[in-house]
């Protein structure tokens, strides 16, 4: 008979101040029925936000608690998971009445778990992002993963239901997804299994009130499932199950709001600081323009006098003089009163004795100036002169205040609008973060349950978008610590293993940095030159090295080879169509005769005395038989119609594998084509150049130069592990014996075990 068992809950939830910049709800609820039927039925529980307008999100909030309580408590009669269902489907056909009238500001901004716990069977549903995690013992599993419901169609918001049951202290942890920008998976697993809820959920809101750089709507619900008898033994402190953090402070916000009154001030008294900016004009713009006016005046009466005095008889030349030109009785007549205006309105006839300068032929056309009156530049001038003499010290202070209103409000303005900016880049930040924790999740549970192929594919997104984070200011420190996280468990959904091996020898002096080989025969292995055909020989007990031959006199250079272990001698194929041998115990190179035609071989292998040469180019597999001279004429080895084109490697343990530049690997036995696939492999091959099988060895091991890595699959074909390190630079070849794998990289020999 099973135990029975209690929840008991803690929450936390932000409290926000209500104003026009702040968006969104979020709220935990939770209802444990008094009526001892209902009670029965079982407990509800939700954890909702809605990252929209404040009264949208309300009015959205309260329909869904509404539509679900009311409506799983309608009918008793039904099972608990019927009425969940019903209750769902209530919510939903509210939610798109809602939206049919106009709000629709929720859709893709509801993040939503809704739960109902029946004696130990908890069902859940979920819509965007909130999530879910049960936690029993050490183990974690994300319950709400591939939950959510359609984000568009609000009658399928809730659609998916995932059922369970709860053991002896396990524990349930709903929280919305802002709260991982402050609180990492890890985090929230230690406290919340450390501690008891009320504990958990304290610790938890000092972490999210000491990392917050902004306010967003969070919630988390936390619940344990445990006897009645642990509950009422336990001696805790007193200590709240609902916890609420304050709004944190926001820098650019807070100076903005605590300088309003300062504005407003401001921004009152700016009609007076207009009088200082004209102040600014009479200072410093009237005055060049009143100098200007009289020097260009003082210019124009020059030119006058001193074109006057040129085109006059010398005898008539006018001389500055005390006495009137005009007679004395006429003064009378001349005199103007300043209050007389006719003199605007009937101008005075010239008499003989008024003086006129006549414009001649020769005379520049400009001096036609001469004709202007400047008489109302002049009076104008002199108005703006006497309103300038007019200012006040006052006035003068009220520009230096305008000017400093005006330094003043373009700050604010900038300050302002970098606040928006920096917000908005700290926004698109946190939520590259929340992806990239996302999809680490992902990952780690496809990991725990053997799908490494598509934990590779998650890890490898979270680590491309973590390494964009890295150098960012306000989320860097966080994507460094993700990204090793994301790196070893990458690793091991990629079967990597990371080895720093020393050289076991090194024979680049003879052989150059990307020979054939290496090849076994007895006890020695033998790495081959391409370009001179040299020949290095190494001890597989020590790593001693000696040349075995020394640029043998060969018909071009060795573009295949492979080892005949029966025979004892290295076969090799050149580029002008030649075959030599080696014989290792002879140390001696000799030509061989080939009956028919000889292929560009593009790998060797060979199987007893018999060898196989690919001919990538036409997808061909040729066999040849040994012959006392040589080799007898070439035959197709493969026999159903298939080919190989694109083949760049060829091993055989009896059976033929070809490998193909894109990494797939093609088995033929007796000539036929096999069901061969390489599977669980969590990556793709770039550019492999070597495969290797023998008898007596299990599995094929995969040269991967790009990579630096040696890829290992099992004989079925399925991966296993790969072994990288930096040094296997030019990846040229691998042998293996036993638990025993030596790598030919940059002319150097690496000897590991596996």
């Amino acid at each position: 008979m099973s135990k029975k068992l209690i929840v008991r809950t803690a929450k936390l939830l932000t409290e926000s101040k209500r104003g026009s910049r702040s968006k969104g709800v979020a709220i935990t609820y939770e209802h444990i029925p008094q009526d001892v039927e209902e009670r029965n039925h079982g407990s509800i529980y939700a954890v909702i936000n809605i990252n929209a307008p404040n009264g949208d999100a309300q009015e959205i909030t309260e329909l869904i608690l509404d539509a679900f309580h009311g409506e799983y408590y309608q009918d008793l009669s039904r099972d608990p998971l019927s009425s969940f269902e019903t209750a769902l489907a209530k919510v939903n056909e509210e939610l798109g009445e809602a939206t049919q009238q106009g709000n629709t500001s929720w859709l893709k901004n509801l993040n939503a778990i809704l739960a109902v716990l029946s004696g130990t069977t908890l069902h859940i549903t979920k819509a965007g992002k909130t999530e879910a995690y049960l936690y029993r013992g050490e183990k974690s599993s994300f319950i709400s993963d591939d939950l959510g419901g359609d984000t568009v169609n609000p009658l399928r918001t809730f659609i998916n239901v995932a059922s369970g049951e709860l053991q002896e202290n396990d524990k349930v942890v709903i929280a919305t997804p802002g709260v991982f920008f402050h609180i990492s998976k890890d985090e929230l697993q230690k406290y919340v299994l450390e501690f008891q809820p009320k504990v958990a959920i304290s610790h938890l809101a000092d972490l999210v009130e000491g990392t917050s750089s902004e306010v967003s709507p969070n919630a988390i619900l936390i619940l344990e499932a445990i006897t009645p008898e642990v509950a009422s033994n336990e001696t805790l402190e007193e200590q709240p199950d609902e916890v609420w953090i304050s709004e944190p402070n926001k820098p650019v916000q807070n100076a903005i709001d605590t300088s309003a009154p300062f504005i407003k001030k401001v921004f009152s008294i700016l009609t007076f600081s207009w009088l200082g900016v004209i102040a600014l004009v009479q200072d410093f713009v009237i005055p060049p323009i009143l100098f200007g006016y009289h020097q260009t005046g003082k210019l124009i009466t020059n030119f006058r006098s001193q074109n006057g005095a040129k085109k006059k008889p010398k005898e008539k030349v006018l001389v500055e003089t005390e006495e009137s030109i005009v007679p004395k009785e006429d003064l009378d007549d001349l005199a103007i009163k300043e209050s007389d205006e006719s003199i605007f309105e009937k101008p005075k006839k010239a008499t003989s004795q008024e003086i006129f300068i006549k414009e001649s032929d020769h005379k520049p056309k400009w001096l036609k100036l001469e004709k202007v009156d400047f008489s109302v530049a002049k009076n104008f001038g002199h108005k703006l002169k006497k309103t300038s003499s007019k200012l006040t010290t006052k006035r003068k202070n009220l520009l230096i205040i305008a000017i400093i209103v005006l330094v003043l409000v373009g700050a604010g303005v900038f300050l302002t609008w970098r606040g928006k900016d920096n917000n908005k880049n700290l926004k698109q930040a946190q939520a590259s973060l929340t992806e990239v924790q996302s999809k680490y999740d992902i990952g780690k549970s496809a990991l725990a349950s053997g799908e490494k192929q598509k934990a590779a594919e998650a890890l490898r997104s979270a680590e491309t978008i973590a390494n964009s984070l890295v150098n960012n200011k306000n989320v860097g420190g966080n994507a460094k610590n993700l990204l090793a996280k994301i790196e070893t468990s990458l690793d091991q959904a990629e079967g990597v293993v990371r080895i720093n091996p020393n050289s076991f020898s090194d024979a680049k002096n003879i052989v150059g940095s990307n020979p054939f080989g290496p090849y076994l025969i007895a006890q020695t292995l033998y790495l081959v030159n391409k370009d001179n055909a040299s020949v290095a020989a190494i001890s597989s007990a020590s790593g001693e090295v000696s040349t075995a031959i020394d640029k043998p006199q060969v018909d071009g250079k060795i573009i295949a080879a492979t080892a005949v272990s029966r025979r004892s001698v290295l076969v090799l194929f050149t580029e002008k169509s030649s075959v030599y041998e080696f014989d290792t115990k002879e140390l001696k190179m000799a030509k061989q005769d080939m009956a028919g035609d000889v292929e560009k071989s593009t790998a060797l292998t060979s199987y007893l005395t018999n060898i196989y040469s690919l001919d990538g180019v036409n997808g061909i597999v040729y066999k040849r038989l040994k012959t006392s001279t040589g080799y007898a004429k070439r035959t197709n080895y493969i026999t159903d119609g298939s080919n190989v084109k694109g083949g760049a490697g060829l091993a055989t343990d009896s059976s033929i594998y070809i490998l193909e530049n894109d990494g797939q690997v093609v088995k033929y036995l007796a000539g036929k084509k096999q069901n061969f696939t390489i599977t669980d492999l969590p990556f793709t091959l770039s550019n492999p150049n070597t495969i290797f099988a023998n008898e007596g060895v299990n599995g094929l091991y995969i040269t991967d130069p790009a990579k630096k890595r040696v890829v290992i699959l099992d004989a079925n074909g399925k991966f296993v592990s790969q072994q990288i390190s930096d040094k296997f630079n030019n990846l040229s070849g691998v042998y293996v014996v036993g638990s025993t794998l030596y790598v030919s990289a940059d002319g150097q020999l690496y000897k590991l075990t596996i």
